[in-house]
């Protein structure tokens, strides 16, 4: 009987402690987003999609928010040229730290990634932007943040996206 009783203790254990992860599927430029450390959430059109096409979808779980956008590129752009565009513009918004304090990285062939903090009153809002192209018509680009009041969630959040992806279909 303990040892029934250990087990389940266990399998429970290892089921809550695994990793959070968000995927889905963009099917008007027909990709595929996979964000480790952040929770599943439904993504849905974003609101103002009708003014700015450009803007795909946005979800929000918790602390949690997860927006994609695909403005349209030059014809041929790759992974890398929207990457290094879309960190361009990233760099010139409100609340965004200077460039050199943005830790940036290729996490696979096609995809980028750009995460930095910014301060809130009393919380600090963690920011990843993942990066890549799409069907040589579009850039992407989905912004994931968290709202944070404990300084123990910085090293999760910087080290937790070395699996993010965005793939082609």
């Amino acid at each position: 009987m303990k040892r029934v009783l250990f087990l389940a203790v266990l399998l429970l254990a290892s089921a809550g402690a695994r990793a959070e992860e968000l995927v889905f599927e963009v099917a008007a430029q027909k990709f595929k987003v996979t964000l480790p450390n952040v929770p599943a959430m439904t993504m849905d059109v974003h609101p103002m999609h009708v003014e700015q096409p450009h803007l795909r979808l946005l979800g929000t779980e918790g602390p949690y928010t997860v927006s994609v956008m695909t403005p349209t590129a030059q014809a041929g752009m790759s992974a890398l040229e929207c990457a290094s565009a879309t960190l361009g513009s990233i760099a010139q918004r409100p609340g965004v730290p200077p460039r050199e304090h943005i830790y940036k990285v290729r996490l696979n062939e096609r995809t980028f990634a750009a995460i930095y903090s910014s301060p809130l009153p009393y919380a600090v809002q963690l920011n990843a932007h993942f990066m890549s192209a799409a069907g040589g018509t579009h850039c992407v680009e989905v912004h994931a943040s968290k709202v944070s009041q404990s300084p123990d969630d910085l090293d999760g959040w910087f080290k937790g996206f070395d699996k993010a992806d965005i793939e082609p279909r």
